[in-house]
């Protein structure tokens, strides 16, 4: 027989059902307009897509038809009378042949009387982002196969996501799409709030400090099922000012707290157990609010500090802030200038992060970077943001009149990354006056993805 169906799913495969998908402004055509396609010949990158459906679909052939890159047209259609997978005659194209136990036949050579029909099953789908070249769109019909196009981020396209959702457990192949969001979407992993974005769309609201007591902001003013009812109650209030935005609750809880003491690791930096915080973040998640864990981290780092707390971390409502201002050097201390970290550090951290949030199917999670002067975060263009797991928002928390922190405002946002929102703090006490939530919606802009209090 000519091609054998391998019957598996591959490891982070989705599935992709045979609907059309709906065209829409920026997003894929639909099904039948790429199977209907008539692409050009191979080019380098397409002749990958081809080896890895070859690679997808079938554990054997009899013989295969090498493609040159940009080759003619006779060389598909021979392919097509014949059967026979035309494959992209480069290294990668000749393994797979070898692969397949296949003959590699000649330009007259016909592929022998023995030829069967290829078996058949049309449950798999290969989905690709591209636009698929002939002999992609010829393998996929040969080995019975369903092609559709699909966004690269189906998050970010309503019909990808649709699709993907309608049967989750059957084999595809995606070609071009990000991963973490085809598997995301797969096992409908959405932020809280509802989305698959942390911010996109949506305003955490949300109460700064420490559970120990008032010293370090609102949320250590009162209990837990306080804490739970009084951030419910500022969401309302925004709610009346906007009630045609979409606001989230959130706890950004003080985590690692710059102490002005060495203490028992030398570091200026008072750990808080997971023990002790696991109270609020339970009552969090019930309450379908966000945690954002803050790190003060001393003479210690960042990446070091946030792997102290993966088991949290692993947590779907469970995000990340950076606070700069208590980065010490290694022979600086609490209060005596502010602290300052490197784009590098900084996207260690990032990428870690990213990595987990990937690894355990998470929704994407905030990762805050706290910053109120230029200084605090150096060489700040360097710093990635194009991580899909994560969204990154600067989160402007200087203190003083309104005139003041306007001034900061504009300062820290002039030259930022790209693919970043912001974030804005009101400091309760230290504010002079502070804006009350009228003021804060219609005078900051654009408006915050994170409005914090402390």
């Amino acid at each position: 027989m000519h091609l054998i169906r391998r019957a598996l799913a591959t490891a982070g495969a989705a599935v992709l059902l045979t609907t059309v998908l709906a065209a829409c402004e920026g997003g894929p055509p639909d099904a039948e307009q790429v199977t209907a396609a008539e692409p050009d010949g191979l080019t380098a990158a397409s002749a990958d897509d081809v080896v890895a459906v070859s690679r997808f679909l079938l554990d054997s052939a009899s013989a295969v038809v090498l493609v040159p890159e940009r080759e003619s047209d006779e060389a598909f259609a021979r392919a097509r009378d014949l059967g026979v997978p035309a494959l992209p005659d480069t290294e990668e194209g000749r393994a797979e042949a070898e692969r397949l136990g296949a003959r590699i036949l000649g330009p007259d050579e016909d592929a022998g009387a023995e030829a069967e029909p290829v078996e058949r099953s049309e449950d798999v789908t290969v989905a690709t982002t591209r636009s698929p070249s002939r002999a992609l769109v010829d393998l996929v019909a040969l080995g019975g196969a369903t092609l559709v196009r699909i966004a690269s981020d189906p998050r970010r396209h309503a019909p990808s996501a649709r699709l993907l959702r309608s049967d989750p457990d059957g084999p595809l192949l995606t070609l071009g799409a990000s991963g973490y969001a085809v598997r995301v979407v797969r096992a409908n992993a959405e932020a809280v709030g509802g989305g698959w974005f942390a911010t996109r769309g949506k305003h955490l609201l949300a109460m700064y400090g420490h559970p120990s007591g008032p010293a370090l902001g609102v949320l250590g003013e009162q209990g837990t099922k306080a804490s739970v009812a009084r951030v419910e109650r500022l969401v309302r209030k925004y709610r009346k000012v906007a009630p045609d935005e979409h606001f989230v609750p959130a706890f950004e809880i003080i985590t690692t707290v710059a102490a002005g003491e060495k203490g028992p690791r030398g570091d200026y930096s008072a750990r808080t157990s997971v023990k002790d915080l696991e109270p609020l973040v339970d009552a969090a998640e019930k309450a379908g609010i966000v945690v954002i864990l803050d790190l003060q981290p001393g003479r210690s780092d960042f990446l070091s500090q946030a792997k102290e707390y993966e088991s949290l971390l692993r947590r779907p409502h469970v995000g990340l802030a950076l606070d700069p201002e208590w980065r010490l050097g290694p022979k600086g201390k609490p209060l005596q200038r502010i602290g300052h970290v490197q784009a590098r550090e900084i996207n260690r951290t990032s990428a870690w992060l990213a990595e987990l949030t990937r690894r355990h199917t998470l929704p994407q999670k905030v990762f805050v970077l706290h910053q109120f002067q230029t200084q605090m975060i150096r060489d700040r263009e360097k710093v990635r943001t194009d991580h899909p797991e994560l969204s990154t928002v600067i989160h402007v928390d200087g203190q003083g009149s309104p005139g003041a922190k306007f001034g900061t405002w504009g300062v820290i946002r002039s030259d930022a990354p790209k693919n970043v929102s912001w974030g804005w703090k009101n400091f309760v006490d230290e504010d002079e006056p502070m804006l009350d939530v009228a003021q804060t919606w219609n005078r900051v802009r654009p408006h915050p993805a994170l409005i914090t209090y402390q």
